[in-house]
């Protein structure tokens, strides 16, 4: 998992997955056509949040309200990101973000896979949100940690959630390093 699968699937873990089926190329702007996205030289936030939205522009209607509440998560970041000190780094490619987005093609999201990836973490969620640090969180994957996290759902739970992983996974850990890391560049 590079860094721009980390980040998508850590605004939106589903939009991810359809990362994770994508052929990816280098081009002027994100185009995705159903089974290759083109990802520009921007900064990495910039491509973060791009990429994030036209996944999530290429949902049918039923997929697309069913994840609401992630494209609203990815706003939240990129406002976050315009307030810190990248803002006016970024800012210019934000203004014509709209004319950076190509999508010809629809793509599905494969809730069944979801769901079963799901089932293997869920019962750790519940322990991490009442406080344990279950002794399993050390042999979670970095896609495992990310799909915990999402299914913390509000961003306190997901921040809390994210703490104990940071904290008692070691591969999680230098993941978010390599993400920051990233995100600066």
């Amino acid at each position: 998992m590079d860094e721009l699968e980390f980040c998508v699937k850590s605004l939106s873990y589903p939009l991810g997955i359809l990362l994770e089926t994508l052929k990816r190329g280098k081009g002027e702007s994100v185009e995705l056509d159903g089974v290759r996205i083109t990802v520009p030289r921007l900064p990495f936030a910039v491509n973060c949040y791009l990429v994030t939205k036209a996944l999530y522009l290429s949902l049918d209607v039923v997929d697309a309200k069913r994840l609401g509440d992630d494209i609203a998560y990815a706003e939240e970041f990129i406002a976050r990101v315009l307030a810190s000190p990248l803002g006016e780094k970024v800012r210019p490619y934000l203004e014509r973000a709209e004319g950076l987005i190509s999508v010809r093609g629809r793509l599905n999201v494969d809730w069944l896979e979801f769901e079963k990836r799901s089932e293997r973490v869920k019962p750790l969620l519940e322990k991490v949100l009442v406080g344990e640090e279950p002794e399993e969180l050390k042999g979670l994957s970095v896609d495992e940690c990310l799909l915990l996290s999402y299914l913390a759902g509000e961003r306190q739970k997901r921040e809390k959630v994210n703490a104990v992983l940071g904290k008692n996974n070691p591969a999680f850990r230098e993941a978010v390093k390599a993400y920051f890391k990233a995100l600066r560049s």
